[in-house]
């Protein structure tokens, strides 16, 4: 976690609430961090880790269309699944049997504890039992998260905190993967969820479509015709155009593709 704690610097603001943070900063009240301080100082830790695991995972920016309640519900539920599983004593808190049933119903149901997996779980779920959830998961808030829910073009650029903690969670995963016997207890979850973040949803249309080529194929094309005939017909018969359509087509597309498999012991 060291690149990750230095990334999201504190900012002071005016309001109540609890910590918020857009990517790029951490906001918070004064007076509902003193009084924080001096009811449960270690509370603040973890709320401060809350929202730091948001960024590692991405869940600002992976919404998409998804319904924006649920998706905050279910990412408080994936971060606190993780740091309830660290075993740390400075995050520790009391497992409630609200917060023990909700991880192994999702598990069991959905196998792994992620945003997107805990959504699907959240969809077949009751209003009550939706507002139980929100009340015992509820950490921070997220007013400050990106409000476009579609996902972003391919062509557009990420935008500059989503590239930032995109390079700390791949290094993250990288350090996970190579000293996982260092990485001590519960590390496993936060290994699946940084995994998660980092799949590739590249769609590979546009990078295919730069390997078309124009050329022609036998095949009827009806919107191309013969005007001699159309005219003719139409100078002959009155009311009854003679339309002869091309045989040929002219089309764009990918003249052969290769899938190459590498099945040496680098592959199960």
């Amino acid at each position: 976690l060291t690149a990750a704690l230095g990334a999201l610097p504190p900012a002071p603001q005016q309001g109540g609430g609890s910590f918020a943070t857009d990517g790029g900063r951490l906001y918070y009240p004064t007076a509902w961090l003193l009084d924080t301080y001096r009811k449960n100082r270690r509370y603040l830790p973890r709320a401060y880790l809350h929202s730091l695991f948001h960024c590692i995972f991405r869940h600002l920016w992976l919404r998409g269309k998804r319904d924006k309640r649920l998706w905050d519900l279910a990412c408080d539920i994936a971060v606190e699944n993780v740091i309830d599983g660290l075993g740390r004593k400075s995050v520790q808190r009391p497992l409630t049997w609200v917060r023990q049933h909700a991880y192994e119903e999702i598990i069991a149901q959905e196998k792994v504890a992620a945003a997107a997996p805990i959504y699907r779980w959240l969809v077949r779920q009751t209003p009550g039992v939706l507002r139980q959830l929100e009340k015992e998961f509820y950490t921070d808030d997220h007013r400050l998260w990106p409000k476009d829910a579609p996902e972003q073009p391919q062509q557009m650029p990420a935008p500059l905190p989503q590239r930032t903690w995109q390079k700390i969670g791949e290094r993250m995963q990288t350090e996970l993967e190579l000293r996982d016997k260092e990485a001590g207890e519960g590390a496993d979850a936060m290994r699946e969820q940084i995994k998660a973040a980092n799949r590739s949803r590249r769609s590979y249309k546009d990078f295919l479509r730069r390997f078309c080529v124009l050329r022609e194929e036998v095949k009827l094309d009806p919107d191309e015709f013969d005007l001699n005939f159309y005219t003719y017909g139409l100078s002959v018969y009155g009311n009854l155009p003679l339309i002869e359509p091309l045989e040929t087509r002219e089309s764009k597309k990918i003249e052969e593709l290769a899938l190459v498999i590498d099945t040496s012991y680098s592959t199960s």
